[in-house]
């Protein structure tokens, strides 16, 4: 009985004095950045249409032919004086070259091209454009243009319209 009693003793400390086992210790690092509040895109240029007008397909003589330019631009207002340049990026479908492809079921055979104003370069889809001082008054305008672009030699009437979102960013 005796050795009975002292096995039992024997199983009850040994499991009181069982060891225990600790994970390592390491630290997480959380990072980031509060930032400035961005410039406001003015409402006149925040949603807006460019007409390209009516062309006739036979302008469209050869692949790359050009047609009906039409200048537009997105105006920036109440810029914190912390930034003090700003560029757009423009995006959306694209056909060929950095082009915008037109809206299924109209016209064929046409994209629509963007363009840096300042110099007349092609601002292709998901490229930064040129870059535009921000005012010590908080304001800037980003200058561009667009124009009907033949990516096909052959060209079908019909709607030629797109849409494409845009981005702005901006550097001190």
């Amino acid at each position: 009985m005796n050795g009975h009693i002292f096995k039992r003793a024997l199983l009850v400390s040994s499991l009181l004095l069982t060891s225990q086992a600790f994970a390592s210790n390491g630290i997480v690092h959380f990072t980031g950045e509060i930032i400035e509040s961005t410039c406001e895109v003015s409402t006149g240029t925040k949603d807006q249409t460019v007409d390209l007008g009516k062309v006739n397909k036979s302008t469209f003589t050869d692949v790359g032919s050009t047609a009906s330019v039409q200048a537009f631009q997105i105006d920036l207002v109440n810029c914190p004086q912390t930034y003090k340049k700003a560029n757009a990026r423009f995006d959306g479908t694209e056909d060929g070259d950095g082009y915008l492809k037109l809206n299924n079921g109209g016209a064929a055979g046409v994209a629509i091209a963007i363009y840096n104003r300042a110099d007349n370069s092609l601002l292709k889809l998901y490229n930064q454009s040129k870059t535009a001082d921000i005012s010590a008054e908080g304001s800037a305008s980003l200058p561009f243009m667009a124009r009907y672009i033949a990516t096909s030699s052959t060209v079908t009437a019909g709607l030629a319209n797109a849409d494409s979102e845009f981005t702005i960013s901006y550097s001190n």
